[in-house]
């Protein structure tokens, strides 16, 4: 095994450090595998996309709480493990758990998933106190405008 030369000593301690001990800042939202997750919002939601290759969606356990969305699930290793060298890893297997910190303003009561093509979809709707109200303006004498 060779050793790359230190370049940055700070950060190739702590990577060196993080690859024996595992990530110790706190700063990690999930544990065993990184899952590939996409969170984005929309107009009148938070939607969160996972891909789960090869996962039986009876294998994921979503759950909610204190505006934290869990998700732990289990991949299965396809072959013997202790029959297989591998050349290249870079798909994930075992057991998963991928930890979200949901923000203000959102309607947990009415959080939806589901699975498709090896994708689990959950959808969170914006609380309605926090969705953008139209509000009308009372037109006096017939003006339509506020300056003129």
């Amino acid at each position: 095994m060779r050793l790359a030369p230190f370049t940055d000593s700070r950060a190739d301690v702590d990577e060196m450090f993080n690859r024996f001990f595992g990530d110790t800042s706190g700063a990690a939202r999930s544990t065993g595998f990184e899952v590939p997750t996409d969170i984005l919002h929309t107009e009148d939601r938070l939607v969160i996309r996972m891909d789960l290759p090869g996962v039986d969606p009876e294998a994921v356990d979503v759950s909610v709480q204190e505006n934290v969305l869990l998700i732990n699930g289990h991949r299965p290793f396809p072959f013997e493990a202790d029959k297989v060298r591998f050349v290249k890893r870079g798909a994930f297997y075992g057991d998963f758990t991928q930890r979200i910190a949901l923000g203000k303003g959102l309607d947990l009561g009415k959080i939806s998933a589901r699975y498709d093509g090896g994708v689990l979809e959950l959808s969170v709707p914006y609380a309605e106190e926090v969705q953008p109200k139209k509000i009308s303006i009372d037109f006096s004498n017939g003006q339509r405008s506020l300056s003129e």
